[in-house]
């Protein structure tokens, strides 16, 4: 004899009140934990921010890095990239509002660039600018 097969008569019901919490839990977590993130960047300072009246731009000591790893000073004289951290010093206490621009020829080793930059800094610009040189054709 056969028996039948019985039925349940109500389906299992899976219960995801515990899933929902998690759920929430998690969203109220990395909301939080969000604004917390603070991101680095650079500070722009825009013509509106400068209140200063100046209409002649600030005197400027220019190191022209060459091909050959030399750095020209104003295209006035050449010096190594080692020694222009007495230089920049000359000129800050000649033109203590005076920037320094550092512009690398294209073919010049970044190296060199990164040095001179530090230098500049070193020896008491307040502001060091980076500058590529146009190729010639």
């Amino acid at each position: 004899m056969r028996k039948r097969a019985t039925h349940q008569e109500g389906a299992a019901d899976v219960n995801i009140t515990p899933l929902l919490d998690i759920v929430f839990i998690l969203l109220i977590f990395f909301i939080v934990t969000a604004t917390f993130l603070r991101e680095k960047g650079i500070d722009v300072r825009t013509p509106e921010d400068n209140n200063e009246d100046n209409s002649s731009p600030p005197p400027a000591l220019v190191l022209a890095i060459q091909e050959d790893g030399f750095v020209r000073i104003n295209n006035l004289r050449i010096i190594d990239p080692g020694s222009v951290k007495p230089t920049v010093q000359e000129f800050i206490a000649r033109e203590p509002n005076g920037v320094v621009l550092v512009s690398a020829a294209p073919e010049s080793e970044s190296g060199v660039a990164v040095e001179v930059m530090d230098q500049a800094q070193d020896g008491g610009a307040r502001a060091v600018s980076l500058a590529l040189q146009k190729e010639q054709q």
